[in-house]
């Protein structure tokens, strides 16, 4: 049971913990870490603020993702593996899509 929700588990922390140094604004411009793209490499300013936004998109994502994975967790028996991986697959790639789409719409509007 554990092997199951583990996975789900560590990527909601994982994303919560890539999301708080951009949070912190801790993370300069580089071509590693962060919301790289033209617009955000061109200036510090816009890329302090496109990765804040983008970080909290990312921090929420994550915990979104780890809440599914408890709560799924919890009822696992009634559930059942296959309904278990479904559910938590599309909330990882629901929140996903919501947290590009909105820090992109955010850059596009600095």
């Amino acid at each position: 049971m554990k092997a199951m929700f583990f996975p789900w588990l560590f990527v909601g922390f994982l994303f919560i913990g890539i999301s708080i140094p951009l949070v912190l604004e801790k993370v300069p411009p580089n071509r590693w870490y962060g919301l790289r793209v033209a617009k955000t490499l061109s200036s510090e300013i816009i890329w302090y603020q496109a990765n804040q936004v983008a970080g909290y998109d990312l921090m929420w994502a994550g915990i979104a993702i780890a809440i599914t994975t408890l709560i799924t967790a919890l009822f696992f028996e009634r559930l059942g593996s296959a309904i278990f991986y479904t559910i938590n697959f599309a909330v990882f790639i629901s929140v996903l899509i919501v947290a590009v789409v909105h820090s992109f719409w955010h850059l596009n509007r600095l």
